[in-house]
């Protein structure tokens, strides 16, 4: 090769992009802003961190990102579930449109009726309290006339903000999006599991076998609560998973089940009993809960202290409940101290066998033990706690990432292995779900991606589950199907609404004349608001206004005229329009509304 070649070649390769050092690809992929994986409007866009943002998490040394908690399974998107989903930012443009549609969608002479608004946001399923909507209800209660009514400029300084969730509420595509049917059966299962009576007479004697109470909660911030729901109930063995998932969360499930096991419940008769590599059968067992607490003293996340230990783990479970109704009961902690003399046979056991990490203190893992389970909470509460593991951990109503997806996913693992005592096994064949029970009379079930609940009765069967709960549960699933292989029906549309947005033409232009014929301008205002066309006609040629004219429902004519911009100029394949089905069939108001939109 010649000089000059030489010479050329050193040029083309002082020209060439070179790949730039290892070093410098790690620092700016570390630097790189987190992938948003949070929709606009969901559960998860509330909470002090930056909207729509999931920061990366840091666990066991290694960095990496919390997975999407979709409330929506991901061939409700249209694509595999291979493939990740990134939703498009809506910008203020957009925002202030959806705004405008809303507002044209309630608006009556230029306004809208504050507390009609709320009531049709209300019917969705969200509370009151809902902290996610607890600004714009103020302000709009603040702002609104003698009358109780907002215009246009007002309504957008209110709502802009929040339209997406309240879009996503009225347009039914919470994971119930039929909340009224749904709420109407689960009331009729409450009240047939109320009549029930137990075989056990004598147990009916000796405690207030009255007390009934459920609450629920979805992982969109749906809540219902029935019965006695509002009274204090102690965890019990109900915080033996969360202490469990606290420290997967904190130390990793690797070293956790070094020294607890993964089996289903012990069936032994004796508790001093270990697996054969002598470690406890389960976290959820006396002995397992035992040395699952113990191992909250190697984290040093956790405060020194051993009273600030048990608030770290309450805080935990605050979060979990959105820091509602959640302390420790005095009064439980003091007797189950008194009465603890198993507790310390059972550590002498475990310490004998080695069951103990070195260097930890078996007393104080035994009093922190004893304050988690005399952690009080509501059955309210509870659900809340429920939805929040049924979302991967994320509460729906703060927007709060409090365990990581990886470590509720072992919890609720363990829940469905051996939450139920000696039922779990069977439990686990009728429903599927994860659950765990306390003598005290509590249930915690999880429907992953669906909802939680919390239910409470103190009479107990010979497993030590509250019985009535137990069946509750089971009636529950079975009447919403939602056993993990159930073939899907058309009563499932009450919980999953994919097959409604995935209908044909046909069959929505069936919904849209169906609601009309019944006078329901909620379910029109959904349609409407899901971009369903209110002018459609079926192969007769009657639209949504013909069918309601000869039923004479005006305000469902009011709300297609004012509100949806039907056309009262249509006619069907016989000629008529909407103005003369109402005279054929002598419905006097409805003539008038409509003799004054031709």
């Amino acid at each position: 090769m010649t000089d000059e070649s030489r010479q050329r070649n050193a040029e083309n390769q002082d020209a060439a992009p070179r790949p730039a050092p290892r070093s410098l690809i790690q620092n700016q992929s570390l630097a790189q802003k987190p992938i948003n994986l949070v929709s606009p409007g969901s559960a998860g866009t509330t909470g002090a961190r930056d909207p729509g943002v999931v920061p990366v998490s840091v666990s066991n040394g290694c960095l990496k990102p919390p997975l999407p908690q979709a409330v929506v399974q991901p061939e409700d998107r249209g694509f595999s579930p291979s493939q990740p989903w990134f939703p498009p930012q809506q910008s203020p443009s957009k925002r202030r449109a959806a705004a405008d549609v809303l507002f044209d969608s309630f608006a009556s002479d230029g306004k809208i009726n504050v507390n009609q608004f709320f009531e049709a946001i209300w019917s969705s399923g969200l509370h009151r309290s809902d902290p996610r909507l607890r600004e714009c209800f103020f302000h709009l209660r603040k702002l609104q006339d003698a009358e109780g009514s907002v215009d246009r400029n007002t309504f957008h300084r209110c709502v802009t903000g929040f339209v997406s969730l309240i879009l996503k509420a009225l347009q039914g595509r919470f994971v119930i999006p039929d909340f009224s049917t749904f709420t109407e059966e689960t009331q009729k299962l409450f009240s047939r599991c109320r009549q029930l009576s137990s075989v056990q007479e004598k147990e009916k004697e000796c405690m207030d076998s009255t007390k009934w109470g459920v609450s629920i909660c979805t992982v969109d911030g749906q809540r219902l609560s029935l019965g006695d729901w509002s009274g204090s109930l102690v965890l019990g063995e109900g915080s033996w998973p969360l202490v469990y998932g606290v420290a997967v969360d904190l130390l990793g499930s690797d070293l956790v089940h070094r020294y607890v096991g993964v089996e289903e419940y012990s069936r032994y008769d004796s508790p001093f009993t270990l697996t054969k590599t002598g470690i406890p059968h389960s976290p959820l067992t006396e002995t397992g809960a035992i040395v699952t607490t113990s191992l909250l003293q190697l984290a040093g996340r956790l405060c020194a202290e051993e009273e600030e230990k048990y608030d770290s783990v309450l805080n935990v479970i605050r979060r979990l409940c959105n820091k509602e109704h959640a302390n420790l009961n005095c009064t439980s902690y003091q007797s189950s101290r008194k009465a603890s003399v198993r507790l310390h046979a059972l550590s002498f056991y475990l310490q004998e066998k080695k069951c103990f990490p070195e260097k930890v203190d078996i007393n104080a893992a035994l009093d922190l033990m004893l304050q988690c389970s005399s952690t009080e909470v509501t059955c309210e509460s509870g659900a809340a706690m429920a939805a929040s593991l049924a979302n991967g951990g994320l509460c729906p109503l703060s927007g709060d990432q409090v365990l990581s997806p990886a470590a509720t996913r072992s919890l609720l693992s363990m829940m469905q292995v051996a939450g139920m005592k000696d039922y779990s096994t069977t439990f686990r064949y009728k429903t599927s779900v994860p659950a765990v029970s306390s003598s005290h009379g509590s249930l915690l079930a999880v429907v992953p991606g669906v909802l939680g609940l919390m239910a409470f009765s103190p009479e107990l069967d010979a497993c030590g589950n509250p019985w009535r709960a137990v069946h509750f549960c089971q009636e529950l699933i079975s009447t919403f199907q939602l056993h993990s292989f159930d073939i899907r029906t058309p009563f499932r549309q009450i919980l999953a609404y994919r097959q409604w947005k995935a209908e044909s033409e046909g069959y929505q232009i069936m919904n849209v004349l169906l609601a009309a014929f019944k006078g329901d301008v909620q379910s029109l205002r959904r349609y409407f608001l899901s971009g369903v066309d209110v002018n459609a006609v079926d192969y007769d040629g009657r639209s949504a206004l013909h069918v309601a004219a000869a039923e004479g429902h005006t305000e469902v004519i009011r709300f297609l005229l004012e509100n949806a911009g039907a056309n009262p100029a249509l006619k069907d394949r016989w000629g008529s329009s909407p103005l003369q089905e109402a005279r054929r069939h002598n419905k006097d108001s409805a003539v008038q509304l409509l003799q004054g939109a031709v």
